[in-house]
């Protein structure tokens, strides 16, 4: 069922241990465009949305520093997190320190309040599991009761542990107050679609699975974003193809009957002819993306039809219409990818193969390895396609400094690109910027964070 509610606004007290953020998001609004100085939590603050939405991300939450935080929904629903209580955890001399417990507060329109509280599992902790666990995963040694030594030869007590890990422990390691987090307030959460961009976003890491304690892990190095895009965009196409193909057979199958059903009226010629056109120029951009041959399908269309050749053409067409919109979301997404990037990259092109997925070719025809790519290409490519490809409709997208290696006037068009993907997908974003190009006219959608911000 879909979720209509949208976020409306933020309150944070205690970020970084200094700063009282409130931030209006109104529902009407595409995006929000948030800028201060460095030091403020923008980043933090990104972060922070993104663990309280979709899965709860429990870890993330402890590391961060805040005392309280807010979200408010159109739909007048709010949901606090706070860290009022503390405990500690009995692993040695070291964690006589305090160690935050998360209150969970769902308020919802009709009145009802839902809570839950949340911490780590000091037994499971010091258990000789987790020591392992900690010794194959993070590459930690335990030298003592309370103190792990790291590959770079310097030793971390437990507690430094739990805060510089946290968002990999596993999630034994973790308890709930008396049980599990409310299942309503997951279900809530789990409603709220959000898709964080992080600034560093040209390299992809595979983390080991951090839900269960496994044997035998293995480390994956980091890869290319763009060489992994490019994999991504060739299953998607197949995908697409395969769809198409479980279409055309049931269509296939039922055309016989379905030409011969009595009509009691036939289409004009000239409502044919514009149809069978117009389906000829779908077949030449689906050709385009290597998705489809555009001579495939072409017919021959009598000067002078019958009535039933009419029924038969007719019949033919909405056959092929309905195959062909099997393409049309991914066709409209490959479609604005590249023209927004072939207007940016000078002296080569972007094309689409079923193959290989993304294919750089030069000015003269020659084939470019994606590696060849500049820093601030290769950030533009990544940066589109993860808005095109990775958000769900209905999302709030998180975008930490989309400058970044960007030329000034591609800085100066990031707005007008994103508004063009955020109607075609479907989302709302808040944008965390310090460059004036990224801002540029929108000074009625900036929030200012943290002090000197009001120029």
């Amino acid at each position: 069922m879909a979720v209509t509610r949208q976020l409306t606004g933020i309150q944070v007290r205690g970020l970084l241990g200094r700063f009282d953020h409130e931030i209006i998001f109104p529902e009407s609004d595409e995006f929000i465009i948030l800028h201060g100085p460095n030091g403020v939590g923008k980043t933090m603050l990104l972060e922070l949305i993104q663990s309280l939405s979709g899965t709860l991300r429990i870890p993330s939450i402890h590391r961060t520093p805040f005392s309280e935080v807010r979200l408010t929904y159109s739909d007048g629903t709010q949901f606090e997190v706070s860290k009022a209580l503390q405990e500690t955890l009995p692993l040695g001399e070291e964690l006589e320190k305090q160690i935050q417990r998360l209150i969970f507060r769902l308020r919802l329109p009709d009145g009802q309040e839902i809570s839950s509280t949340a911490g780590f599992d000091s037994e499971e902790l010091a258990s000789p599991r987790f020591r392992d666990w900690a010794s194959r995963v993070l590459d930690l040694e335990p030298v003592g009761p309370d103190i792990w030594l790291t590959t770079g030869g310097y030793t971390i007590s437990s507690l430094e542990l739990l805060h510089k890990y946290s968002d990999r422990l596993p999630t034994r390691a973790l308890r709930t107050g008396g049980g599990k987090v409310d299942a309503r307030i997951l279900a809530f959460l789990g409603e709220n679609e959000v898709h964080l961009i992080e600034t560093q976003r040209l390299l992809t890491l595979e983390d080991p699975d951090s839900s269960e304690f496994r044997r035998g892990s293995t480390r994956t190095p980091a890869v290319s974003k763009v060489e992994s895009f490019a994999r991504d965009l060739t299953r998607r196409l197949a995908d697409a193809l395969a769809e198409n193909s479980r279409t055309s057979q049931e269509l296939d199958r039922t055309y016989p009957r379905r030409v011969l059903q009595a009509h009691t009226e036939y289409p004009s010629e000239e409502k044919i002819r514009e149809r069978y056109s117009e389906q000829n120029e779908l077949r030449k951009s689906l050709s385009a993306i290597s998705l489809l041959d555009e001579n495939v399908g072409r017919i021959e269309i009598p000067k002078k039809m019958e009535p039933w050749q009419r029924n038969v053409l007719w019949t033919y067409l909405e056959d092929t219409e309905k195959k062909l919109s099997t393409f049309s979301e991914i066709l409209a997404k490959v479609s604005l990818l590249q023209e927004i990037v072939n207007t940016r990259f000078l002296y080569k092109r972007l094309e689409i193969d079923r193959r290989r997925g993304l294919r750089l070719v030069s000015e003269e025809g020659t084939e470019l390895g994606l590696s060849m790519l500049s820093s601030g290409e290769q950030h533009e490519l990544v940066l589109l396609y993860d808005l095109l490809f990775n958000v769900q409709p209905g999302a709030l997208v998180l975008i930490d400094e989309p400058e970044i290696s960007l030329h000034v006037s591609w800085q100066k068009r990031f707005i007008e690109d994103l508004q063009r993907i955020s109607r075609l997908v479907k989302f709302r974003s808040v944008v965390a910027t310090h460059s004036p190009q990224i801002a540029g006219k929108w000074i009625n959608r900036m929030v200012s964070l943290g002090p000197g911000t009001t120029d």
